[in-house]
């Protein structure tokens, strides 16, 4: 099962918020964990053979809990997602991180 990780940039209303996916597919599954606004959540979906994606998760907040839907495109060397949460959209945009070249061993 291949396992990629990520560098992220979420951007939201009030700026640019920093974390990390890590990333899980085989076959048309895929699987990870987003750490973002400081804390760390799963996520599962489906993808294609060309990269298109659709997972479901959600994020928690110094406030609530936002649960998301997000489409977009992740392949080994980046990924770029439309995240919809119950009250906006956040662009999220991923390369792989620079430690063992994004390879989660």
């Amino acid at each position: 099962m291949p396992k990629q990780s990520y560098d992220i940039v979420m951007q939201t209303s009030i700026g640019k918020r920093y974390g990390t996916m890590i990333v899980e597919w085989e076959g048309e599954q895929i699987s990870g964990l987003m750490e973002i606004l400081g804390h760390t959540e799963a996520f599962h979906g489906e993808i294609d053979e060309t990269g298109n994606c659709r997972i479901e998760g959600r994020m928690i907040s110094l406030t609530r809990t936002i649960p998301y839907i997000a489409v977009g495109k992740i392949i080994p060397s980046m990924l770029q997602l439309s995240l919809c949460g119950e009250r906006n959209i956040f662009e999220v945009a991923g390369v792989p991180c620079k430690v063992n070249g994004g390879i989660t061993l």
